[in-house]
Formats: structure tokens, C-alpha cells, sequence
């Protein structure tokens, strides 16, 4: 093909494509996508069906409906069509009440007896930002709480996300400089390291921040989710819109469970659950607590 010769056939997908994918990518993750969003998913695909030389979009899902490949590409067209907008410190009154609450949580702990400690589970983390910027809450909490509490209390941050190539960059946790804008001076100081060099124009995690945090890919629609403990605070944030609300309803049905009792659940600013308010009490901002025990 000519270098400026464009591959119109790959600039759309055919409807009937469209719904065939549309039902792999909903069979698999849960996340549905809408009408008119054909030019969106032939824009991600196209680099897959080039990489494999294939013609059409047509022989792509051929291709990926019949790989005996124990779903490596599956999980790449997976990759490609999950959105991952986030930023450090996003819709920050979550973390300014995160940062109020944990007192509280650590107190509870000691009145029942167990392990002084805060759990967190970041349950759409992309690319890191958000349980990067949960931990960094998490060390303050421990600064400003060190004189009152002299045994000290853990902190355990899960991150999870379906998209393997996202959660690359997560564990690597390097930046470009442009992101530190959302970050306070302070929490610059203390948490990031500026690079220079080959490095320069971008900023890496300190370890003492990233050591707090265990990624891995979790697949909501699984019917074992391999986190394996309960939460003091799960933040599920700007990604309903992506699912039915049948899915919606299963999805946080099965985390509000995983929350401790009097646990706290916080979504994106856009997102409300009034089916689900006999489980949880809304509180501010597309902040939840969990209703009692259970």
C-alpha cells in the first residue's frame, strides 16, 4: 500500500461485526458497548487486525473466536477496548475523605480485636494513579496518626484492572511531569522522585509508596474474584457507565459484601445507585457506607 494511501475498509466496522464483537467484549467483561460506537471500535481494532495481516474485520473475529491460545488474544482486543481516563488525585474530596475516615477505621479495628490495619481495593485502577494516590494518603494518615498510635497500624492497597497493558505501566508507576499538576508540593517532596537525564520530563513512585500496592488483573465478570479479604473503602469510580445495569447491580452487589461492616464505597461523580440504598446510606459525593453488619 502506498505510504499515503488510507485503509478505508478498516475505518468503520460493518454492523454485523459490530454486534459480534459487541457480544464477545460483553460475554467476557461485562462492558457493553453502545450504538455508534462503531468507528470508535474500528479505530482500536485495526491496529490488531493489521499486526496479523488479516483483511477484514470480519477474519478478526474468525481469528480470535477460534485461537487455542488460552485467550492471549482475546486479552489484547480486551486491551483495546477498555478506556482508561484518570488522573492523581481525581475528584480529590474522595481522598480528603479518606484521609478524615481512617482515624476512625483503625479504631474500629482496635475495638474488635483484630490487626490494627486499613484495607483498600482500587477496583478500576488503570494506569495507577488513583491507588498511587490513595497510598500516598494512606503514608499521611500514618504521619499525622504516628503520635496516637505508638504500635503503628498496615495499610494494604489492592489495585486491580482487566487490561494487562494498564496495569504494566501501574507496576512501573514512571509519569510524565505533567501529571504531578494534580499532586500537592508537599506529597511531591515526599513521594516522587523527578527524573533527569534519560529520565528527564518524567517522575517515578517512590518505593515507599509503591510497596503499598499489589496489583493484578481481575476480570469482574469472573465468578471468583482472587482478591481474597475484606475492605475498609473500595473505590469503583467512573466505570459503571460501561456496564447494563443488570451488571451494575451484580458488580457492586458482590462489593458491598467484601466491605467491612460500616465500610465505605465511593464512585464517580456522575454515578448513583438508588436501587442499592436499602445496602448502603449515601452519604456526600458519590460516597457510600454500608448499612449495619452482614
Amino acid at each position: 500500500m502506498p505510504v499515503n494511501c488510507v485503509d478505508t475498509s478498516l475505518l468503520n466496522i460493518p454492523q454485523k461485526e459490530f454486534e459480534l464483537f459487541r457480544t464477545l467484549i460483553h460475554k467476557h467483561t461485562g462492558i457493553w458497548l453502545r450504538e455508534g460506537k462503531q468507528v470508535m471500535l474500528a479505530s482500536r481494532l485495526a491496529k490488531r487486525v493489521r499486526a496479523h495481516k488479516l483483511g477484514d474485520f470480519a477474519e478478526y473475529y474468525r481469528f480470535v473466536d477460534g485461537r487455542q491460545d488460552n485467550g492471549v488474544e482475546l486479552g489484547e482486543l480486551i486491551n483495546c477496548v477498555t478506556t482508561n481516563k484518570t488522573a492523581f488525585f481525581r475528584e480529590r474530596h474522595h481522598f480528603d475523605f479518606l484521609l478524615k475516615k481512617v482515624p476512625e477505621v483503625v479504631g474500629r479495628a482496635a475495638t474488635r480485636g483484630t490487626r490494627r490495619s486499613v484495607s483498600v481495593w482500587s477496583a478500576a485502577c488503570s494506569t495507577g494513579e488513583e491507588p498511587y494516590s490513595i497510598a500516598m494518603t494512606l503514608l499521611e494518615a500514618r504521619r499525622t496518626l504516628r503520635g496516637s498510635s505508638p504500635d503503628g497500624w498496615e495499610m494494604n492497597i489492592a489495585a486491580s484492572d482487566v487490561d494487562t497493558g494498564v496495569l504494566a505501566k501501574a507496576m512501573r508507576g514512571v509519569y510524565p511531569i505533567e501529571s504531578m499538576s494534580d499532586i500537592d508540593a508537599d506529597y511531591r517532596k515526599r513521594y516522587l522522585l523527578r527524573g533527569s537525564g534519560p529520565m528527564s520530563g518524567q517522575f517515578k513512585i517512590k518505593k515507599e509508596v509503591a510497596q503499598n500496592v499489589q496489583f493484578q488483573r481481575v476480570n469482574l465478570m469472573d465468578a471468583k474474584w482472587p482478591i481474597g479479604t475484606t475492605f475498609d473503602f473500595i473505590f469503583f469510580r467512573n466505570a459503571l457507565i460501561y456496564f447494563q445495569h443488570d451488571v451494575q447491580d451484580r458488580f457492586l452487589r458482590r462489593m458491598i459484601k467484601m466491605l467491612n461492616p460500616g465500610g465505605y464505597l465511593f464512585l464517580g461523580h456522575s454515578e448513583n445507585i438508588p436501587w442499592l440504598h436499602d445496602l448502603v446510606e449515601p452519604l456526600q459525593h458519590t460516597i457510600y457506607r454500608v448499612r449495619g453488619a452482614h
